[in-house]
């Protein structure tokens, strides 16, 4: 298949490649030889092919590199990272990119595509990648300096999938070694990040040395560690008394006395989740389109905010969560209005309201915000209780099996585009299994999601997205509530940490002034 390369895509990857260089060679000095980083949870496995969850990613993100890496001050930027670049066939689907020359491994082995094609194949073959790999067809090897991506369809957001940590690239010798020896790779890792493993002692710490090899040149800083610290209370004293310069995650309540420290500085990081109450459309009393109107009039999503996520959140007014791409700033949603609330319910047969049951997982993360939402609903006369469930039976019931009328629920894009999570919600190919569990069908919506799913012109997918939020809308078949979001604070000599959605901090970046 011919390859097929713009002038724009020529200017844009001389460009990064610059700014990557220009990056390697201004290395400031850091004041400090050692990073505390208090972390709330032990890394799971550092092995990209067996983890996926936040804290270990971002103790991987030293460790490892991807092909395609996210600008560190700019999280909507995607640059070079392995790759030096990558182009696309002219129907976009096939993605071939060019392997970085040197680059070398925290064995002293030097990077090659076999390497590459290994890790690509190792992850594409692990359940840990299935969130994020559907439209991927396979991975194949064109020369010593090229590897091609396959994909089942044009997907537009495959970069991102390609910057995701669960397919950064490990030395495939030291993995057969470790498998020789009976060695278990994910507690000895190799790859060719910024800092490569020292010690780990589980239970207490993860300690890393900075790699001098690394391709972009040495980090500012020597050492870091990850200091397990589950007590958000006990981190927080951590970052007062100077034992830590960095914590995740601190409570909400210690916001505001972290926040009068002259010690400590500060950033706020929007989410990548989605508190939203889903009807049971096909079965049950939310059938009637106007009852799930009436519930979305009857509610002030302001106060569920306050009461649900201690007013660390932003509104949402579209099925999206408000910091990846897709989301519409300019949409707005039903406005609490409970005479209308209550015309609905009357024209629904329901003068006097109803009794409901909501089905939840029993956790904090859901009850706050549902429990603000039942006494909002009673003013117009629905009466809600909750079932709540362990979370192995709730996806049982309510997501495999669809048993239930109502629920408030939450998802997280595990790719940082709309696709990822409308595709799941409303896409009628989805229905049931845990991904469309309103059952939700609308012929239109599958196929504009279907279009903008394949369209590669931002602003044609936008357009494309505003008629599925217009038709949602009118349908109702989820209620949009919010995307919370968490403030971090740390050392005020700490410098370089930017904000990132799920928290990728590449200490490389970092130093003390």
């Amino acid at each position: 298949m011919s390859m097929k390369v713009t002038r724009f895509e020529l200017l844009a990857a001389l460009v990064l490649g610059l700014a990557v260089s220009a990056c390697a060679a201004e290395v400031p000095k850091s004041s400090k030889d050692t990073l505390m980083y208090g972390v709330n949870a032990e890394a799971a496995s550092l092995d990209p092919s067996t983890s996926k969850d936040t804290v270990t990613h971002m103790m991987m993100l030293q460790i490892y590199d991807t092909l395609v890496a996210v600008e560190p001050q700019d999280y909507t930027k995607y640059v070079p990272g392995l790759a030096t670049e990558w182009n696309f066939s002219d129907d976009r689907t096939e993605l071939i990119f060019t392997i970085r020359d040197g680059v070398k491994f925290h064995n002293g082995d030097t990077m090659t595509a076999d390497d590459v094609l290994f890790s690509l194949n190792r992850s594409f073959a692990s359940s840990y990648s299935s969130g994020i790999r559907g439209a991927i067809k396979g991975f194949e090897k064109i020369d010593d300096r090229h590897v091609k991506l396959l994909l089942k369809y044009p997907y537009a957001p495959i970069l991102e999938v390609m910057s995701n940590l669960t397919f950064g690239i490990v030395s495939q010798r030291a993995v057969k070694e470790a498998e020789a020896k009976g060695v278990n790779f994910a507690r000895n890792p190799c790859g060719t990040g910024a800092y490569r493993m020292k010690e780990w002692k589980s239970g207490d710490q993860l300690e890393l040395e900075r790699f001098d090899g690394y391709y972009r040149g040495p980090a500012p800083i020597k050492t870091v560690i990850y200091k397990l610290i589950p007590d958000a209370a006990s981190g927080a004293i951590g970052l007062e008394d100077g034992s830590l310069d960095f914590y995740y995650l601190p409570a909400h309540t210690d916001y505001e006395y972290l926040g009068t420290l002259d010690s400590l500085a500060t950033i706020t990081c929007p989410g990548i989740g989605i508190h939203h109450i889903t009807f049971n459309t096909t079965d049950g009393i939310f059938k009637d389109k106007r009852l799930r109107q009436a519930v979305a009039y009857a509610l002030n999503r302001d106060d569920i905010v306050i009461g649900g996520a201690e007013g660390y959140a932003d509104l949402c007014n579209v099925l999206c969560p408000v910091s990846i791409f897709g989301y519409d700033k300019e949409a707005t949603w039903y406005p609490q209005d409970l005479e209308k609330a209550r015309k609905l319910m009357a024209e629904a047969g329901y003068p006097e309201g109803f009794d409901v049951v909501f089905s939840m997982q029993g956790s904090a993360t859901y009850m706050n915000p549902a429990e603000v939402m039942q006494d909002q609903l009673r003013q117009i006369g629905i009466n809600v209780t909750f079932d709540k469930m362990e979370r192995a039976t709730y996806l049982d019931i309510v997501a495999g099996k669809r048993q239930f009328v109502a629920s408030l629920r939450m998802i997280n894009a595990s790719v940082r585009d709309a696709d990822y999570v409308l595709t799941r919600r409303v896409h009628s190919s989805m229905i049931g299994g845990g991904n469309n569990y309103s059952g939700y069908s609308n012929p239109d919506v599958d196929k504009w999601l279907d279009e903008a799913r394949q369209e590669q012109v931002p602003e044609k997918r936008m357009e494309l997205y505003r008629k599925i939020y217009a038709q949602l809308k009118e349908d109702v078949p989820l209620i949009p509530i919010y995307t919370d979001y968490q403030k971090f604070f740390f050392n005020k000599h700490l410098k370089g940490i930017h904000p990132h959605p799920v928290f990728r901090f590449p200490v490389h970046e970092m130093y003390f002034d």
